[in-house]
């Protein structure tokens, strides 16, 4: 059995721990001397319950399954901040048990919430009253690292964030001034880039239903921004950020060769690995075209912003859309709040909108996939599990109902595009894979 270090009882704790981290002995200094001086195992993780480091006593690298809190003991960890006013000068501390493993675990906490937990677990079961206010002083000490990295952190992020600002909304005088200022940002302007944006869904939305106050919302920005962070390193190994309102908008390097579709795919990723991450609203993404002149990454921002919302209300909330794979959308997205695109989808689809709605039939949706198959009626049938004779009934049923002629190609032209445009115009999109686009941007086939 390892001893605890002597000569330094629970008073003096506070003290060692605090000089641990003014030497700059860090995180993994403050776990280590905890270590030492309870003689028992310690670990600090994040608001993940993801180990950072982890000690035996002597300085001694715990192994993974010994530095991770059981996954049922982690259920139950639980502090309520509301009671405790000085959480981060002396944080609660509570004991727990699993199976015959015995832990003391304390909350690292900055006025935005719980970013860290500290413990140590004694295989013995005698967690003392001098563990409990070690440990506690062990999360004050982290708290005091943390708001040091994090000051370190976010000046040098303000410093990029800005960067990317000026980049993407001022004039460009001189483009090699320019990727001098990138140099010392640690960033390489000399390859060709993209915009992509990630913005939380319906947001507002969001906060109202759950009651979110201004501090709860300032939280869930800086976890939105943690997890893009801690996603970003697998997926680009350099970026730029710009926290721009309840978005981030990245600037990130692209491969000449890069594939357009292999590129939205990466996109993806990065924003399902930041959704899973953030556990809160859902995210989606808008990717711009890339490109080698500086000064058309204004048109790349663009192009994800209108990605990014047309998007929305094309596909939904949880998706990414690239701006080159949008077709027809770019142009009937602008078109949206003047009443002619209205007018034209009435005079077009609404005499069959409301017999829909009115036999609950679905003849909108027949149509919709009809023309998406080229008007092939051994597909179409085939799609919609109907029989020949049963579809050609359909379409006689559409052409009497909206006055048409699907032999026209002009006609078939006019409903296709009052079929694009019927979510841009308030309406619920068709229920049928079809029209939502696919992860990658195209259109899904069967």
């Amino acid at each position: 059995m390892v001893r605890p270090v002597l000569g330094v009882d629970s008073a003096d704790s506070y003290h060692a721990l605090v000089e641990q981290v003014i030497a700059g002995g860090g995180l993994a200094g403050v776990t280590r001397l905890l270590a030492d001086m309870l003689g028992l195992p310690a670990a600090i993780a994040n608001e993940e319950f993801e180990p950072m480091y982890a000690f035996a006593p002597r300085g001694k690298h715990l192994p993974a399954e010994d530095a991770t809190l059981p996954v049922g003991l982690r259920d139950r960890i639980a502090f309520d901040l509301d009671r405790t006013p000085r959480a981060s000068t002396d944080p609660p501390t509570l004991l727990l048990a699993a199976g015959d493993r015995h832990f003391a675990v304390a909350p690292v906490v900055l006025p935005t919430g719980i970013l860290a937990y500290v413990w140590v677990a004694d295989p013995s079961g005698q967690l003392s009253p001098r563990t409990r206010r070690v440990v506690s002083h062990a999360a004050a000490a982290s708290t005091l690292e943390l708001v040091r990295q994090r000051a370190i952190v976010e000046g040098e992020s303000r410093v990029r964030s800005s960067f990317l600002e000026d980049l993407l909304t001022s004039p460009i005088t001189s483009i090699n001034s320019t990727r001098r200022r990138a140099r010392f940002l640690g960033y390489d302007l000399t390859s060709q880039q993209v915009i992509v944006a990630l913005d939380l869904d319906n947001f507002s939305t969001y906060i109202d239903e759950h009651g979110i106050d201004e501090n709860g919302i300032q939280r869930l920005k800086e976890r939105f921004r943690r997890s893009f962070d801690a996603s970003m390193p697998a997926i680009w190994s350099q970026t730029l950020v710009w926290e721009h309102s309840d978005a981030l908008v990245i600037l990130a390097p692209v491969a000449p060769e890069t594939d357009p579709q292999a590129l939205t795919r990466r996109v993806e990723a990065l924003r399902s690995a930041v959704e899973a991450r953030l556990k809160g609203p859902s995210i989606s993404a808008g990717v711009g075209r890339s490109y080698d002149d500086l000064r058309s990454l204004k048109d790349s921002y663009l192009e994800a912003e209108h990605a990014l919302r047309i998007g929305a209300v094309v596909s939904g909330p949880s998706t990414t859309s690239a701006f080159d794979d949008l077709g027809a959308y770019r142009l009937l997205y602008h078109l949206r709040e003047h009443s002619e695109l209205d007018v034209f989808y009435e005079e077009t689809a609404g005499a069959l909108e409301r017999y829909d709605e009115s036999h609950g039939t679905d003849l909108l949706l027949t149509l919709q996939t009809f023309l998406s198959l080229h008007g092939n009626l051994t597909q179409t049938a085939r799609r919609l599990h109907l029989h020949r004779n049963g579809l050609l009934y359909r379409l006689a049923r559409i052409e009497a109902i909206a006055g048409c002629d699907l032999d026209d190609p002009s006609q078939r032209l006019a409903f296709q595009l009052a079929i694009l445009a019927r979510p841009l115009l308030s309406r619920k999109p068709l229920l049928h894979p079809l029209n939502r686009l696919s992860s990658n941007g195209s259109q899904p086939h069967e």
